[in-house]
């Protein structure tokens, strides 16, 4: 095994590390998250001669999914509280998003790993 393959698997492991610190501060920080899926649902308002009559509604109501025991579950968002749900589903998205990148590193870690194992292997003839 060549120094400088080994050297250049260790700079990559150094920069997968870097990139695993800055990722676990990003799911570290202390933001809420609303654990669902925060949705927008279409309702009729009732009135015979609104275009929602014959369409797919208003969007009228903010409902919070979530699975508890197995079991869906749905909560209506009050209005005071949209903003600030969706804001939280939106840090929900990117933090399941971290989540991959850090299952992606984890990969390349073993990849990068299994390859410095090959290089340094002991062979017996």
């Amino acid at each position: 095994m060549s120094i400088a393959a080994l050297q250049k698997l260790q700079k990559q492991l150094a920069d997968l590390q870097r990139t695993r610190r800055q990722i676990l501060n990003k799911l570290m920080r202390p933001t809420e998250l609303a654990v669902g899926t925060v949705s927008v649902v279409n309702r009729k308002c009732g009135k015979a001669t609104c275009h929602c009559a014959t369409g797919d509604g208003h969007p009228q109501v903010l409902f919070l999914f979530t699975d508890v025991n197995g079991h869906r579950r749905c909560k209506l968002v009050r209005r005071a509280d949209e903003s600030r749900l969706l804001d939280a589903s939106k840090r929900y998205q990117e933090f399941k998003q971290a989540l991959r990148q850090l299952q992606t590193i984890n990969q390349q870690e073993k990849q990068i790993l299994l390859a410095a194992r090959g290089h340094r292997a002991l062979t017996y003839d």
